[in-house]
């Protein structure tokens, strides 16, 4: 058998059928062993195993080759250039279309973004943002802890807090972007993990600069014109506090909080002058629900293209 012969898969098992079937020559021999003498009868054993062996080893390289051939022409003819322009329907996931809508605003308002481990230290998630140890905050069920100085951060405030040691006594503006972890239960409005924005902006600042941050913020987020109104509130990192409502498609909306930087906290960063500065966070799950009327938030983490697909570009 001329095993070069054997181009393709069908061809492999057509020849290997043949060379083994009823018009082999190892069937033939097979025959022949049933009337020969004894002396014959090994004489043709050794031959069928002989030829069995060869053929066993002849067809396994048949097989290889055939293989490498099949893939060899997959890459010739399936080559696609990832340079060339491909035509792309698809849609950011609404998370990150805020968190871009987001970055804008502070971009083009002067204000920088850091980046920084999701893994943070007790004395700057809870310690510099005057969160004291028998704050309730602090208790071991309400954090993801590591071990004891170590944990998930629990907010990006924790970001500020090290801006503003290193920004001490100087005028600033920063916003941080990046995921959160508490340990809740997940439901149809709570997440274990979600997205958050804090931001700060520190220098001779008062509390109607941080409204009008908040109102501008806002709009450009939610892309129309909104109103605020802002309730007393209570944070441990700022003084006086605010909780947040924005009036959005005629309805009063819980979105953030939000207040002047408490004395302390700048104190424990190494302010030492008369600077004061405000601050706010929000998750974006939270404006990304109220945006596009998403009900559950359960259906941001499920990449279910029939959910995604109402973000796209030409919807």
């Amino acid at each position: 058998m001329d095993f070069n012969k054997i181009k393709t898969f069908e061809d492999y098992k057509i020849a290997k059928n043949k060379f083994f079937g009823p018009e082999g020559e190892i069937f033939s021999l097979t025959k022949d062993l049933k009337t020969a003498s004894a002396d014959k009868k090994a004489e043709i054993g050794k031959k069928i195993k002989s030829l069995k062996e060869k053929a066993e080893i002849e067809f396994e390289k048949v097989l290889k080759r055939i293989e490498l051939q099949k893939v060899k022409d997959k890459i010739e003819n399936e080559w696609i250039d990832i340079n060339q322009p491909v035509e792309n329907n698809s849609s950011l996931h609404p998370i990150t279309l805020v968190a871009n809508r987001i970055r804008e605003w502070f971009l083009e308002n002067g204000y920088f973004e850091y980046f920084d481990s999701e893994i943070v230290s007790d004395e700057y998630n809870f310690e510099r943002l005057n969160i004291e140890k028998d704050h309730p905050a602090r208790e071991m069920q309400d954090s993801l802890y590591i071990n004891e100085n170590l944990l998930l951060r629990t907010h990006n405030t924790g970001i500020s807090a090290k801006m503003l040691e290193k920004y001490k006594n100087q005028a600033f503006s920063q916003f941080a972007i990046g995921k959160v972890y508490r340990n809740d239960e997940d439901d149809q409005t709570h997440s274990h993990q979600f997205t958050q924005v804090d931001f700060v902006s520190v220098g001779y600042v008062n509390f109607p600069n941080l409204i009008w941050t908040l109102k501008s913020f806002l709009s450009y987020v939610l892309e129309t014109e909104v109103e605020i109104r802002l309730r007393p509130s209570y944070f441990p990192f700022t003084e006086p506090s605010a909780e947040v409502d924005v009036l959005y498609k005629g309805k009063w909306i819980e979105i953030l909080g939000s207040g002047m930087l408490h004395k302390k906290v700048l104190k424990k960063a190494g302010y030492t002058n008369d600077m004061n500065g405000f601050a706010a966070g929000i998750g974006l799950e939270r404006i990304a629900m109220i945006k596009y009327q998403i009900n559950d938030i359960r259906e941001l983490y499920k990449n279910d293209l029939r959910f995604l697909n109402q973000f796209r570009k030409d919807k």
